[in-house]
Protein backbone atom coordinates (compact mmCIF):
# COMPACT_ATOMS: atom_id res chain seq x y z
CA UNK A 1 0.00 0.00 0.00
CA UNK A 2 2.86 2.41 0.69
CA UNK A 3 4.16 1.88 -2.87
CA UNK A 4 0.82 2.99 -4.28
CA UNK A 5 0.71 5.98 -1.92
CA UNK A 6 4.29 6.96 -2.82
CA UNK A 7 3.59 6.64 -6.55
CA UNK A 8 0.39 8.61 -6.13
CA UNK A 9 2.20 11.43 -4.36
CA UNK A 10 5.05 11.40 -6.91
CA UNK A 11 2.61 11.70 -9.83
CA UNK A 12 0.67 14.39 -7.99
CA UNK A 13 3.84 16.44 -7.50
CA UNK A 14 4.83 15.90 -11.13
CA UNK A 15 1.58 17.44 -12.39
CA UNK A 16 1.10 19.98 -9.63
CA UNK A 17 4.55 21.39 -8.86
CA UNK A 18 6.83 20.46 -11.75
CA UNK A 19 4.52 21.41 -14.62
CA UNK A 20 4.25 25.17 -14.28
CA UNK A 21 2.88 27.40 -17.01
CA UNK A 22 0.82 30.58 -16.80
CA UNK A 23 -1.40 29.47 -19.67
CA UNK A 24 -1.97 26.05 -18.04
CA UNK A 25 -2.76 27.78 -14.74
CA UNK A 26 -5.55 29.74 -16.40
CA UNK A 27 -6.83 26.89 -18.56
CA UNK A 28 -6.79 24.31 -15.77
CA UNK A 29 -8.96 26.45 -13.52
CA UNK A 30 -11.42 26.97 -16.38
CA UNK A 31 -11.41 23.25 -17.34
CA UNK A 32 -11.86 22.14 -13.73
CA UNK A 33 -15.00 24.30 -13.51
CA UNK A 34 -16.51 22.44 -16.47
CA UNK A 35 -16.62 19.35 -14.24
CA UNK A 36 -18.76 21.14 -11.66
CA UNK A 37 -22.34 20.21 -10.87
CA UNK A 38 -23.70 23.36 -12.48
CA UNK A 39 -21.94 22.75 -15.79
CA UNK A 40 -22.53 18.99 -16.04
CA UNK A 41 -26.19 19.26 -15.05
CA UNK A 42 -26.53 22.16 -17.47
CA UNK A 43 -25.20 20.25 -20.47
CA UNK A 44 -27.45 17.28 -19.74
CA UNK A 45 -30.53 19.45 -19.41
CA UNK A 46 -29.55 21.42 -22.53
CA UNK A 47 -29.51 18.21 -24.56
CA UNK A 48 -32.90 17.17 -23.21
CA UNK A 49 -34.48 20.57 -23.89
CA UNK A 50 -32.86 20.76 -27.37
CA UNK A 51 -34.60 17.55 -28.38
CA UNK A 52 -38.01 18.03 -26.81
CA UNK A 53 -39.59 19.21 -30.04
CA UNK A 54 -38.86 15.88 -31.75
CA UNK A 55 -40.44 12.59 -30.80
CA UNK A 56 -37.77 10.04 -29.78
CA UNK A 57 -35.02 12.62 -30.20
CA UNK A 58 -31.48 11.25 -29.81
CA UNK A 59 -30.74 14.37 -27.74
CA UNK A 60 -33.48 13.54 -25.23
CA UNK A 61 -32.29 9.94 -25.01
CA UNK A 62 -28.63 10.91 -24.63
CA UNK A 63 -29.42 13.67 -22.15
CA UNK A 64 -31.67 11.38 -20.09
CA UNK A 65 -28.99 8.71 -19.95
CA UNK A 66 -26.32 11.27 -19.08
CA UNK A 67 -28.52 12.71 -16.33
CA UNK A 68 -29.16 9.23 -14.91
CA UNK A 69 -25.44 8.43 -15.02
CA UNK A 70 -24.61 11.78 -13.43
CA UNK A 71 -27.11 11.42 -10.58
CA UNK A 72 -26.31 7.80 -9.73
CA UNK A 73 -22.53 8.23 -9.97
CA UNK A 74 -22.75 11.39 -7.84
CA UNK A 75 -24.57 9.48 -5.12
CA UNK A 76 -22.01 6.63 -5.14
CA UNK A 77 -19.09 9.07 -5.27
CA UNK A 78 -20.30 10.94 -2.20
CA UNK A 79 -20.97 7.77 -0.22
CA UNK A 80 -17.47 6.51 -1.03
CA UNK A 81 -15.96 9.91 -0.11
CA UNK A 82 -17.51 9.65 3.37
CA UNK A 83 -16.46 6.01 3.81
CA UNK A 84 -12.85 6.47 2.66
CA UNK A 85 -12.45 9.87 4.32
CA UNK A 86 -9.18 10.64 2.49
CA UNK A 87 -7.83 14.16 3.11
CA UNK A 88 -7.10 16.25 0.04
CA UNK A 89 -3.47 16.90 -0.91
CA UNK A 90 -3.94 20.56 0.02
CA UNK A 91 -4.52 19.47 3.65
CA UNK A 92 -1.73 16.88 3.76
CA UNK A 93 1.19 17.94 1.59
CA UNK A 94 3.52 20.90 1.87
CA UNK A 95 4.88 23.08 -0.90
CA UNK A 96 2.17 22.41 -3.45
CA UNK A 97 0.52 24.85 -5.78
CA UNK A 98 -3.11 25.64 -5.03
CA UNK A 99 -5.68 27.62 -6.93
CA UNK A 100 -8.89 29.28 -5.85
CA UNK A 101 -11.32 26.45 -6.60
CA UNK A 102 -14.13 25.35 -4.28
CA UNK A 103 -13.63 22.02 -2.49
CA UNK A 104 -15.13 19.86 0.21
CA UNK A 105 -13.01 18.08 2.81
CA UNK A 106 -12.59 14.68 1.18
CA UNK A 107 -10.66 13.60 -1.86
CA UNK A 108 -11.44 10.03 -2.94
CA UNK A 109 -12.93 9.70 -5.54
CA UNK A 110 -12.87 12.94 -7.52
CA UNK A 111 -16.44 14.14 -7.90
CA UNK A 112 -15.63 16.47 -10.82
CA UNK A 113 -13.94 13.60 -12.65
CA UNK A 114 -16.82 11.26 -11.86
CA UNK A 115 -19.31 13.79 -13.24
CA UNK A 116 -17.32 14.56 -16.39
CA UNK A 117 -16.87 10.87 -17.22
CA UNK A 118 -20.53 10.06 -16.48
CA UNK A 119 -21.65 12.77 -18.90
CA UNK A 120 -18.78 12.49 -21.38
CA UNK A 121 -18.99 8.72 -21.81
CA UNK A 122 -22.80 8.89 -22.02
CA UNK A 123 -22.52 11.37 -24.89
CA UNK A 124 -19.63 9.45 -26.48
CA UNK A 125 -21.84 6.34 -26.57
CA UNK A 126 -24.77 8.29 -27.99
CA UNK A 127 -22.79 10.24 -30.58
CA UNK A 128 -19.79 8.12 -31.64
CA UNK A 129 -18.62 10.69 -34.19
CA UNK A 130 -17.86 13.06 -31.30
CA UNK A 131 -16.64 10.45 -28.83
CA UNK A 132 -13.00 11.59 -28.92
CA UNK A 133 -14.01 15.13 -27.97
CA UNK A 134 -16.12 13.93 -25.04
CA UNK A 135 -13.45 11.56 -23.73
CA UNK A 136 -10.70 14.18 -24.06
CA UNK A 137 -12.86 16.71 -22.20
CA UNK A 138 -13.51 14.25 -19.36
CA UNK A 139 -9.81 13.34 -19.14
CA UNK A 140 -8.82 17.02 -19.10
CA UNK A 141 -11.20 17.66 -16.22
CA UNK A 142 -9.55 14.81 -14.31
CA UNK A 143 -6.04 16.08 -15.09
CA UNK A 144 -7.02 19.62 -14.07
CA UNK A 145 -8.07 18.38 -10.63
CA UNK A 146 -4.51 17.19 -10.03
CA UNK A 147 -2.97 20.31 -11.57
CA UNK A 148 -4.97 22.67 -9.33
CA UNK A 149 -3.88 20.67 -6.26
CA UNK A 150 -7.15 19.21 -5.02
CA UNK A 151 -6.86 15.53 -6.00
CA UNK A 152 -4.36 12.71 -6.17
CA UNK A 153 -4.10 10.69 -9.41
CA UNK A 154 -5.83 7.70 -7.78
CA UNK A 155 -8.78 9.96 -6.88
CA UNK A 156 -9.06 10.88 -10.55
CA UNK A 157 -8.65 7.29 -11.71
CA UNK A 158 -11.39 6.13 -9.33
CA UNK A 159 -13.68 8.97 -10.44
CA UNK A 160 -13.16 8.11 -14.09
CA UNK A 161 -14.02 4.47 -13.43
CA UNK A 162 -17.15 5.29 -11.42
CA UNK A 163 -18.38 7.79 -14.01
CA UNK A 164 -17.69 5.41 -16.90
CA UNK A 165 -19.38 2.51 -15.14
CA UNK A 166 -22.55 4.50 -14.53
CA UNK A 167 -22.58 5.80 -18.12
CA UNK A 168 -22.67 2.19 -19.33
CA UNK A 169 -25.26 1.20 -16.74
CA UNK A 170 -27.51 4.11 -17.71
CA UNK A 171 -27.28 3.05 -21.35
CA UNK A 172 -28.63 -0.35 -20.34
CA UNK A 173 -31.27 0.88 -17.91
CA UNK A 174 -32.65 4.09 -19.44
CA UNK A 175 -34.83 3.20 -22.44
CA UNK A 176 -34.02 4.42 -25.91
CA UNK A 177 -37.69 5.13 -26.64
CA UNK A 178 -37.28 3.28 -29.94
Amino acid sequence: MSTIRDSDEWLFRLFNTRCKCGLLDTLSVWVTRTGSAGFTIGITLAAIFAGLSQRRSPYVIAGSRALAALASSHFVSHVVKRLVNRPRPIFRLEQIRTFNVPICAYSFPSGHTTASFAVGISYALAFPGYSLLWVVWAALVGWSRIYVGVHYPTDVLAGSLVGTLFAYISRLVVPGFA
